[in-house]
Protein backbone atom coordinates (compact mmCIF):
# COMPACT_ATOMS: atom_id res chain seq x y z
CA UNK A 1 0.00 0.00 0.00
CA UNK A 2 1.35 3.41 -0.80
CA UNK A 3 2.43 5.50 2.23
CA UNK A 4 -0.09 8.33 1.68
CA UNK A 5 -3.01 5.91 1.46
CA UNK A 6 -1.82 4.07 4.57
CA UNK A 7 -1.44 7.38 6.42
CA UNK A 8 -4.90 8.56 5.40
CA UNK A 9 -6.50 5.26 6.39
CA UNK A 10 -4.59 5.20 9.69
CA UNK A 11 -5.78 8.70 10.52
CA UNK A 12 -9.31 7.85 9.44
CA UNK A 13 -9.42 4.76 11.66
CA UNK A 14 -7.98 6.62 14.67
CA UNK A 15 -10.36 9.59 14.32
CA UNK A 16 -13.39 7.36 13.73
CA UNK A 17 -12.51 5.19 16.73
CA UNK A 18 -12.10 8.21 19.02
CA UNK A 19 -15.32 9.78 17.76
CA UNK A 20 -17.22 6.56 18.40
CA UNK A 21 -15.69 6.13 21.88
CA UNK A 22 -16.40 9.73 22.87
CA UNK A 23 -19.99 9.58 21.64
CA UNK A 24 -20.85 6.15 23.08
CA UNK A 25 -19.24 6.92 26.42
CA UNK A 26 -20.86 10.37 26.41
CA UNK A 27 -17.54 11.94 27.41
CA UNK A 28 -17.61 15.63 28.41
CA UNK A 29 -14.87 16.39 25.88
CA UNK A 30 -15.43 18.31 22.68
CA UNK A 31 -14.21 16.78 19.45
CA UNK A 32 -12.62 19.82 17.79
CA UNK A 33 -9.84 20.33 20.39
CA UNK A 34 -8.86 16.69 19.89
CA UNK A 35 -8.52 17.40 16.17
CA UNK A 36 -6.38 20.46 16.95
CA UNK A 37 -4.10 18.23 19.04
CA UNK A 38 -3.94 15.74 16.18
CA UNK A 39 -3.02 18.50 13.75
CA UNK A 40 -0.28 19.72 16.10
CA UNK A 41 1.16 16.20 16.24
CA UNK A 42 1.19 15.92 12.46
CA UNK A 43 2.73 19.37 12.01
CA UNK A 44 5.39 18.60 14.63
CA UNK A 45 6.66 15.78 12.43
CA UNK A 46 5.14 12.77 14.15
CA UNK A 47 6.88 10.03 16.07
CA UNK A 48 7.83 10.23 19.72
CA UNK A 49 9.43 13.63 19.18
CA UNK A 50 6.26 15.01 17.60
CA UNK A 51 4.18 13.52 20.39
CA UNK A 52 6.32 15.19 23.05
CA UNK A 53 6.57 18.54 21.26
CA UNK A 54 2.89 18.76 20.37
CA UNK A 55 1.59 17.64 23.77
CA UNK A 56 3.93 19.82 25.82
CA UNK A 57 3.79 22.77 23.42
CA UNK A 58 0.00 22.88 23.37
CA UNK A 59 -0.16 22.36 27.15
CA UNK A 60 2.13 25.35 27.61
CA UNK A 61 -0.27 27.50 25.58
CA UNK A 62 -3.11 26.49 27.88
CA UNK A 63 -1.00 27.44 30.91
CA UNK A 64 -0.13 30.81 29.36
CA UNK A 65 -3.85 31.56 28.93
CA UNK A 66 -4.64 30.53 32.50
CA UNK A 67 -1.90 32.87 33.72
CA UNK A 68 -3.11 35.66 31.43
CA UNK A 69 -6.70 35.44 32.73
CA UNK A 70 -5.62 35.12 36.37
CA UNK A 71 -3.30 38.14 36.21
CA UNK A 72 -5.81 40.20 34.25
CA UNK A 73 -8.52 39.44 36.82
CA UNK A 74 -6.23 40.22 39.73
CA UNK A 75 -5.35 43.59 38.19
CA UNK A 76 -8.93 44.61 37.46
CA UNK A 77 -9.33 43.74 33.77
CA UNK A 78 -9.50 46.50 31.23
CA UNK A 79 -8.93 46.57 27.49
CA UNK A 80 -5.45 48.12 27.56
CA UNK A 81 -4.23 45.85 30.34
CA UNK A 82 -5.68 42.78 28.59
CA UNK A 83 -3.96 43.70 25.34
CA UNK A 84 -0.61 44.15 27.07
CA UNK A 85 -0.94 40.94 29.08
CA UNK A 86 -1.97 38.88 26.06
CA UNK A 87 0.93 40.40 24.13
CA UNK A 88 3.22 39.42 27.00
CA UNK A 89 1.88 35.86 26.89
CA UNK A 90 2.65 35.75 23.16
CA UNK A 91 6.22 36.87 23.88
CA UNK A 92 6.47 34.18 26.56
CA UNK A 93 5.27 31.49 24.15
CA UNK A 94 7.98 32.50 21.70
CA UNK A 95 10.72 32.81 24.33
CA UNK A 96 10.04 29.35 25.74
CA UNK A 97 11.50 27.90 22.54
CA UNK A 98 14.84 28.02 24.33
CA UNK A 99 13.64 24.91 26.19
CA UNK A 100 13.77 21.97 23.76
CA UNK A 101 10.54 20.29 24.91
CA UNK A 102 8.69 23.62 24.70
CA UNK A 103 10.18 24.65 21.37
CA UNK A 104 7.05 24.02 19.31
CA UNK A 105 5.67 27.55 19.13
CA UNK A 106 2.79 26.67 16.83
CA UNK A 107 1.62 24.12 19.41
CA UNK A 108 1.73 26.74 22.14
CA UNK A 109 -0.41 29.14 20.12
CA UNK A 110 -2.79 26.31 19.16
CA UNK A 111 -3.14 25.39 22.84
CA UNK A 112 -3.74 29.02 23.80
CA UNK A 113 -6.35 29.49 21.10
CA UNK A 114 -8.05 26.22 21.99
CA UNK A 115 -8.22 27.19 25.67
CA UNK A 116 -9.88 30.47 24.77
CA UNK A 117 -12.16 28.77 22.23
CA UNK A 118 -13.37 26.10 24.63
CA UNK A 119 -13.76 28.24 27.75
CA UNK A 120 -14.17 31.79 26.53
CA UNK A 121 -11.65 34.60 26.92
CA UNK A 122 -12.54 35.52 30.49
CA UNK A 123 -13.46 32.05 31.76
CA UNK A 124 -10.14 30.22 31.41
CA UNK A 125 -9.36 28.45 34.69
CA UNK A 126 -7.35 25.49 35.99
CA UNK A 127 -10.21 22.96 35.89
CA UNK A 128 -11.15 23.89 32.35
CA UNK A 129 -7.48 24.09 31.41
CA UNK A 130 -6.98 20.51 32.53
CA UNK A 131 -9.88 19.40 30.32
CA UNK A 132 -8.46 21.31 27.35
CA UNK A 133 -5.01 19.83 27.95
CA UNK A 134 -6.54 16.34 28.06
CA UNK A 135 -8.34 16.92 24.76
CA UNK A 136 -5.18 18.22 23.07
CA UNK A 137 -3.13 15.31 24.44
CA UNK A 138 -5.72 12.81 23.22
CA UNK A 139 -5.37 14.34 19.77
CA UNK A 140 -1.59 13.97 19.85
CA UNK A 141 -2.02 10.40 21.05
CA UNK A 142 -4.44 9.71 18.20
CA UNK A 143 -1.80 10.91 15.77
CA UNK A 144 0.70 8.51 17.25
CA UNK A 145 -1.84 5.67 17.11
CA UNK A 146 -2.59 6.54 13.48
CA UNK A 147 1.13 6.27 12.68
CA UNK A 148 1.20 2.82 14.24
CA UNK A 149 -1.91 1.75 12.30
CA UNK A 150 -0.52 3.05 9.01
CA UNK A 151 2.78 1.29 9.73
CA UNK A 152 0.90 -1.96 10.14
CA UNK A 153 -0.93 -1.37 6.84
CA UNK A 154 2.25 -0.56 4.92
CA UNK A 155 4.07 -3.65 6.14
CA UNK A 156 1.06 -5.94 6.06
CA UNK A 157 1.57 -6.94 9.73
CA UNK A 158 -1.05 -7.04 12.40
Amino acid sequence: MNPMTARGLGLGVAVAAWTLISHLANLPLQLWPVLVGLGCFLAAGGGISGLQKSALGSLSGVVWMILYVAISGALGRNEILDALLLGGAAVGMVMQTRLPLLSYTAGAFAGAGTAIGVMGLRAVNWNGGIRVAIMLAIGAGLGYAAEWISGMMKTGRG
